[in-house]
């Protein structure tokens, strides 16, 4: 990909961009350039546009198609970038407790703040990189209540006293990288700073789902967010933003479902009739065992993020299937009860136990009209293969 740079930004880029739209994995680059090329346009130019207008295709689950075909991307800004619907409840919890000016500090190329100034909200974005806070700029023009400054977070003084970080994570060393536990200083802006501002104002923290509990202040609400069924971030809320010490998983849908609860472990008890997936937000939460007591569900095996019980529940945290039969975790028999059930059509799920579906699913040589899920995991200290039929497909 082609380093960006000032030509991005004018009219003739503009133009070939309209022309271009959105380019996916299918498009024959090769011919593309070459046509461009005949038609006069500059090298650089068209390789500009061609990154470009991939970014765009690649941006339009996030941002809908509508806003991605105008906007400008880096690669790194694009993979950090916060969805649509997500930012928009950003910005939401920020405007519904009365706050009128939001700093962004570190906007990258401005996903959050384009919320934040659509929510009505004024937007001081700070942004380093030169060239971002250039994109990020371009991505909010239509947008007067929101300022884009090219500075350093660290030196920033802001007139608001409500603050958005989007803390990066640094690109480590190989020797870094090895480490078992992420530190502050791994981040950019450093979480010491981040979580600094939010001792002292209003503020919202995004950080990764994977966020390691240990780094969380207590003095703070965390929440893990879903979206679409994945787990999209973890979002820590200080001041008036947040309720210090509560911890809740929530499911940004309509209407948004939230968990909360204290850190407790499940029981532990053999696979009953129904085994459950639970969302991700609530594993990573450390929320499950207080769920999991709560709706009289059991988990099959320490550190396991599968539930069970011996009635069917039905909850938007759950995704249920119904026990056929226990299988040890062996190829050969599991390819042979495959072939007797005449299960042409598998879904492989795995937790615990280092065989992948990639792996298995060769092996099996399935032939048949019927459907199943498998799920590989371990029940006990036992490797298993659960035999089972999704609740959603009865």
């Amino acid at each position: 990909m082609p380093d960006l740079d000032e030509k991005i930004f004018g009219p003739e880029a503009k133009q070939l961009l309209g022309k271009l739209g959105f380019l996916d994995a299918k498009a024959d680059l090769l011919k593309l350039t070459t046509d461009l090329r005949k038609q006069g346009y500059e090298p650089q130019l068209v390789a500009l546009c061609i990154s470009q207008a991939k970014l765009r295709s690649r941006a339009v689950p996030k941002f809908g198609s509508e806003l991605a075909s105008t906007m400008l991307f880096t690669e790194e800004g694009l993979e950090q970038a916060t969805r649509q619907q997500v930012a928009a409840w950003h910005a939401q919890r920020f405007s519904t407790r009365g706050i009128k000016l939001v700093t962004d500090l570190g906007c990258g190329i401005g996903g959050d703040a384009l919320a934040f100034a659509e929510a009505g909200l004024e937007v001081a974005a700070i942004e380093k990189d030169g060239l971002t806070a250039k994109i990020a700029q371009h991505n909010l023009h239509d947008y007067p209540m929101a300022k884009v400054s090219n500075a350093d977070a660290l030196d920033i003084e802001a007139e608001s006293t409500a603050f958005w970080l989007d803390p990066a994570r640094r690109k480590l060393s190989s020797k870094a990288t090895g480490r078992v536990m992420l530190k502050p200083e791994d981040f950019s802006p450093n979480l010491n700073f981040a979580f600094e501002i939010g001792g002292k104002h209003t503020a919202g923290i995004k950080l990764a789902g994977s966020l390691p509990h240990e780094l969380i202040p207590e003095d703070c609400e965390a929440n893990w967010v879903s979206h679409n069924n994945e787990l999209v971030e973890t979002v820590l809320w200080f001041g008036e933003l947040g309720k210090s010490g509560k911890r809740s998983a929530l499911i940004l849908a309509d209407p948004i479902i939230e968990y909360s609860a204290d850190l407790i472990q499940a029981p532990i008890n053999e696979v009953g009739k129904y085994v459950y997936d639970p969302n991700p937000a609530l594993v990573r939460s450390h929320l499950l065992g207080a769920f999991a007591i709560e709706n009289g569900l059991w988990g099959i095996s320490p550190s396991i993020a599968y539930l069970s019980s011996d009635s069917e529940l039905i909850s938007p945290w759950l995704r249920g299937f119904e026990v056929m039969e226990a299988l040890p975790l062996d190829v050969k028999r599991i390819a042979k009860r495959m072939s007797e059930l005449g299960i042409g059509t598998l879904e492989i799920k795995k937790r615990g136990v280092d065989i992948t579906p990639e792996q298995l699913r060769p092996k099996l040589k399935l032939k048949g009209k019927n459907t199943a899920t498998l799920i590989l995991t371990r029940v006990g200290d036992a490797r298993k293969a659960l035999v089972c039929q999704s609740l959603s497909q009865r």
